[in-house]
């Protein structure tokens, strides 16, 4: 067959590979939708029904950390996060490296740890990680994929028991999608999150780097959030780090007041840290 009749068969099979491309795209879409369905409706139906385990639960005055740790590659990470977190009753890390034994810097405390794995090596798996002074009496993860590079961002959701209350504290620590055209693949990574909100009916902290570089990813997770009760808390001296001039880190809470703020600047990683003194009303 000469070259000009293999040109002609392939542009006579390019409609049909193309048909075949968008239905295979299409398929695994509706798969991974009806994953992530089922993933929602599992933690879902945990919501408020795993047993209290006695000595583990949360007073009514919280005191929060929120920090991209930057894979805790730089020399003064452990210092920082034991100087920033040594008496917070939560630590919501982003970019939290396993390989770092990032609990044993705080030490003479009991810490647990939650995480859920999104980017990993041969050498190192970081993701996002949930450190809390008590034991969560639920723990589920959340997994997207950045669209262009195909790497995981990740989201670990616990719920925790409160003294002398019979509503959970549902805490959600979130890596949020970066490189995307537009927000449909941030949308979607907030929505399983936002179907929990809506079951979950008690107090709610949303804690992490949203990258929120543009208006409209900002519009979008504020709008999404306040749909479910979530106001973000303000910052009077926000030295939150920054990309085209926005705010990338946020703190959204549910059914608490707010008593202190403020953001720590640090040379240990390139995000800026959070911190909060918060009450369940």
């Amino acid at each position: 067959m000469n070259n000009s009749a293999q040109f002609k068969k392939l542009i006579t099979w390019l409609p049909r590979m193309s048909l075949l491309f968008v239905l295979l795209m299409v398929g695994l879409g509706l798969a991974n939708s009806r994953s992530m369905a089922r993933e929602v409706n599992l933690c879902g139906e945990r919501l408020g029904q795993e047993q209290e385990q006695a000595g583990q639960s949360l007073s009514s005055h919280l005191d929060i950390l929120s920090w991209n740790i930057q894979k805790a590659s730089n020399e003064g990470w452990a210092e920082d996060l034991a100087a920033m977190a040594g008496d917070v009753h939560l630590a919501f890390l982003q970019e939290a490296s396993v390989q770092a034994d990032i609990p044993s810097t705080l030490q003479g405390r009991d810490i647990y740890r939650s995480f859920t794995q999104g980017y990993s090596t041969a050498s190192i798996n970081t993701g996002v990680m949930t450190l809390s002074s008590h034991t969560p009496s639920m723990l589920c993860n959340f997994r997207s994929l950045e669209p262009w590079l195909g790497t995981p961002k990740t989201a670990t959701v616990t719920e925790h028991t409160l003294e002398d209350r019979d509503e959970r504290l549902l805490s959600i620590n979130l890596h949020a999608v970066n490189f995307t055209f537009g927000i449909a693949d941030l949308e979607k990574q907030l929505k399983p999150l936002a179907g929990l909100l809506a079951q979950h009916p008690g107090p709610a902290i949303l804690a992490g780097d949203f990258n929120t570089w543009s208006e409209a990813r900002q519009d979008l997770v504020d709008r999404v959030l306040a749909s479910h009760g979530l106001n973000p808390i303000e910052f009077s001296d926000d030295q939150r780090t920054r990309a085209f001039g926005r705010p990338l880190d946020h703190i959204y809470v549910r059914g608490l007041s707010v008593e202190h703020t403020e953001v720590i600047p640090v040379h240990s990683s390139d995000h800026n840290a959070l911190r909060a003194r918060l009450v369940i009303e």
